[in-house]
């Protein structure tokens, strides 16, 4: 019993610390015009590649004298938008489709279980390739992006849970009282997958914000001049020995934003009871578009 009491406080305070990270790394995106002590795009050439401390630049400055701590602030307006924009439409259309497949069934089911298992099977930087080459580099075309190689997995555990939830006693009641099929999956079945899209949500968008940077990093995404974490990241690199902190520091508020993120998705998935599904469904994703791109 202590045991187990010891397991869930741990748990529990690892879920807090991740939602106070989070919280705290928004508030401060958020606050970024008030909190930012100069301009993110404005250059001190006399003071370039300043060290942290120097210069009255708190966090020091980059190879164009940018201010760093500025460029933190405003550099996580970009993933946090994106990543946001990204699962909102990525779950959306993953929760409908999962909905809609798993109450009608028949060919339905199998044409969209196909779709989704065609969509892992292509490795996520191909189709990202793919889509901005044609659709040019912007916001809404890497919102697109993301969501469309994350709703696979709102669509597997959604139509898992609709599979259990479709034969019992309160939908079998409405179909007999002659409800029609989109009655039965908005007031009967949506509510029923509610708390495990919410967790899934939370987990994604560390997936979500992770493949936004990486996108920056390879110049697919935000452009030069703009802040953005991955771009500073890719811009930082080449210094790392001379001035770690333009590439280190921006990396590490990606990791924390990661693993808050996680850390509450998962807390979540334990209090909704949902069997740590999401998080091992968005394992299985990884893994097969990992042994998809090989």
């Amino acid at each position: 019993m202590k045991t187990d009491t010891s397991t869930r406080r741990r748990r529990f305070n690892a879920g807090t610390a991740g939602a106070v990270v989070l919280g705290i790394i928004v508030l401060l995106t958020l606050l970024a015009p008030v909190l930012a002590p100069h301009d993110p795009l404005a250059q001190d050439l006399a003071h370039t590649n300043a060290a942290p401390g120097e210069h009255g630049y708190l966090l020091g400055t980059d190879q164009l004298g940018r201010d760093l701590l500025s460029r933190l602030l405003y550099g996580a307006q970009t993933p946090l938008l994106v990543g946001v924009l990204a699962v909102l439409c990525g779950g959306v259309f993953g929760t409908a489709l999962g909905l809609l497949s798993g109450y009608a069934r028949g060919w339905a089911d199998q044409l969209l279980s196909r779709l989704a298992d065609i969509q892992l099977a292509l490795p996520a930087i191909l189709l990202a390739l793919l889509i901005l080459t044609f659709g040019g580099q912007s916001t809404a075309v890497l919102v697109l992006v993301i969501a469309l190689t994350g709703w696979p997995a709102y669509f597997r555990l959604v139509r898992s849970r609709v599979l259990a939830l479709r034969t019992s006693a309160y939908v079998e009641a409405s179909r007999l009282q002659g409800a029609p099929a989109h009655w039965i999956i908005l007031r009967d079945l949506l509510p029923g997958v509610r708390g495990l899209i919410a967790v899934t949500a939370t987990l994604d968008l560390s997936r979500a914000v992770l493949m936004e940077a990486g996108l920056s990093y390879l110049g697919l995404g935000a452009q030069a001049p703009a802040a953005d974490w991955g771009l500073m990241v890719a811009e930082g690199q080449g210094r790392l020995l001379s001035s770690w902190w333009i590439a280190v520091l921006p990396g590490l508020c990606l990791v924390a934003l990661v693993i808050s993120a996680n850390l509450l998705g998962e807390h979540l998935s334990r209090r909704k009871d949902t069997g740590g599904e999401p998080r091992r469904a968005l394992s299985r994703i990884s893994r097969t578009r990992t042994r998809s791109a090989a």
